[in-house]
């Protein structure tokens, strides 16, 4: 427990408004103002100048002052560089000369008080599935993690304050932004155990090159104890054994995995069962007895992150229980199956626009050839550009081609400057490349026919591809086609 007192003691700067308020308990803190709704809640009001400079806040943000209703008396403390003069009940605050460097200081403090299991995780895919894997499988204990994917520094150090409410355990993930040379916010987050999903070509626009990329994600491992931290490493992935070899700098204990059952891992699976809408899989325990999990999604890539959280648990001595697995949903944009009812026919859509990698563009189209067999209509894949390539752009989009002409696809839809080189490219397919989505929204009325599956996958920036997922539903559902294909060249 913190008193206002005691936070005091800790960042320093001038009490103001605390008359016999100073023993009064804090035990939440928050520095988004629109979830302050107590007493017992501190608001870490965010200077506009000071935390664009030092965590890259967006410059055009509002001052968090400026945030606060004058007439909420459910506040109980306020930490701010300028006092707030005019609230209409009289609230303790802190005016400190810099509201970045309190909030570190109360953050580490925090963390350093708190004893139970850190689990944190990064990857260039793969991240936010595997927290919120190992969140589910976590269920019958109070578990801390990431409010959305906010996975940046500010949002690292916010979460450490959030260990003041003790949790039985907290799973974090994290970006580049909160691991890299700006500053390493792992070595102050100090994980018990550390995770690395994967390496895969993205960021070319801030760096060089992939093993740049996995260099960076191993600064994840700096803030595990020699002694009795633990790392956990897909060995599938792209410089695994670079990422081996750095957990071992840091880490006493590093275990790896695989969904290919004859790799030299610690956790590896047995076979790989796709079925419609799901996947099951078969691991050998301790026991050398097989053991079956059912997953609710339809991505290889989804097997990979729920080895990585069974060894997660593992490791911390819990047993695996089946259902918490089988109850899991992934977010609504991850590969995600859904059926939409036109005026005379269904179809389905496999929404995968959350975001994209070439790992993960690579993992949706595989996803959709495992599923493509219980369809009876058209298969198509229309696929956006992977943002944030840099220079690499051009190379990386032509490992599509292959991928694309192997794949189950009878139509293949493109958007994108950057996809126009791989239609060029692919051969002995139904391929093409379109200028703006309304054209491509109008093709897709017409080829998603009875019974079809379609396949949408993009970055979620850079791209206006994402609202084509948003849109063509409703295009198909609204749209009056029937599918006479004698006169369907005169319709088009």
């Amino acid at each position: 427990m913190l008193t206002i007192k005691k936070i005091f003691n800790i960042i320093g700067g001038e009490l103001k408004d605390a008359h016999n308020k100073e023993a009064n308990e804090i035990n939440d803190f928050e520095t988004i103002y629109k979830f302050v709704n107590s007493k017992k809640t501190a608001y870490l009001s965010p200077n506009k100048e000071t935390w664009s400079r030092e965590l890259g806040r967006n410059k055009n943000a509002l001052d968090g002052n400026d945030l606060v209703n004058k007439e909420n008396g459910e506040i109980g403390l306020i930490i701010t560089e300028n006092y707030i003069s005019d609230l209409k009940f009289e609230i303790p605050q802190i005016i400190v000369e810099d509201s970045v460097q309190a909030f570190k200081q109360l953050a580490i403090y925090i963390r350093n008080q708190y004893k139970n299991p850190v689990i944190a995780i990064t990857g260039s895919m793969g991240k936010s599935s595997t927290r919120m894997l190992i969140t589910s499988l976590l269920g019958d204990y109070n578990v801390l993690e990431n409010r959305g994917n906010n996975n940046v520094r500010a949002a690292i150090y916010n979460n450490m304050l959030k260990l003041i409410k003790n949790p039985d355990f907290a799973v974090i993930e994290t970006s580049m932004n909160a691991i890299n040379y700006l500053e390493n916010t792992s070595t102050f987050l100090k994980p018990d155990i550390a995770i690395i999903t994967g390496i895969g070509e993205a960021h070319f626009s801030t760096f060089k090159s992939v093993k740049d990329i996995a260099k960076i994600k191993t600064r994840i491992f700096d803030g595990l104890s020699s002694t009795t931290g633990v790392a956990i490493i897909n060995k599938d992935t792209l410089y695994a054994d670079y990422l081996i070899d750095k957990a071992h700098e840091n880490a006493s204990n590093v275990l790896t995995y695989s969904i290919n059952k004859d790799a030299k891992a610690d956790l590896t699976v047995d076979n790989i069962k796709y079925n419609k809408g799901s996947i099951e899989l078969s691991i050998t325990n301790q026991d050398n007895k097989s053991e079956i999990y059912r997953l609710n999604t339809i991505s290889e890539g989804m097997v990979s992150n729920t080895l990585a959280s069974i060894l997660t648990l593992k490791s911390l001595n819990l047993p695996i229980k089946q259902e918490l697995l089988n109850d899991f949903k992934p977010f609504s944009k991850i590969l995600a199956l859904k059926e939409i009812h036109a005026k005379t026919h269904k179809l389905t859509l496999l929404d995968d626009t959350h975001n994209a990698s070439l790992p993960a563009m690579i993992n949706a189209i595989r996803a959709f050839n495992s599923q493509t067999k219980f369809y009876s209509g058209h298969k198509i894949i229309a696929i956006g550009k992977i943002s944030d390539l840099g220079r690499k752009s051009n190379e990386t989009h032509l490992r599509l081609v292959e991928e694309l002409e192997n794949s189950n696809a009878d139509y293949i839809l493109c958007k994108d400057n950057e996809l126009r080189q791989v239609v060029n490219k692919v051969r002995n397919k139904n391929i093409t490349w379109y200028p703006n989505k309304e054209l491509l929204i109008n093709d897709l009325k017409y080829l998603c026919n009875e019974d079809s599956l379609t396949l949408l996958k993009s970055s979620v920036t850079g791209t206006d591809f994402p609202k084509i997922a948003i849109t063509l539903p409703n295009s198909v559902r609204d749209h009056n086609i029937e599918f006479d294909f004698d006169a369907l060249f005169e319709k088009l």
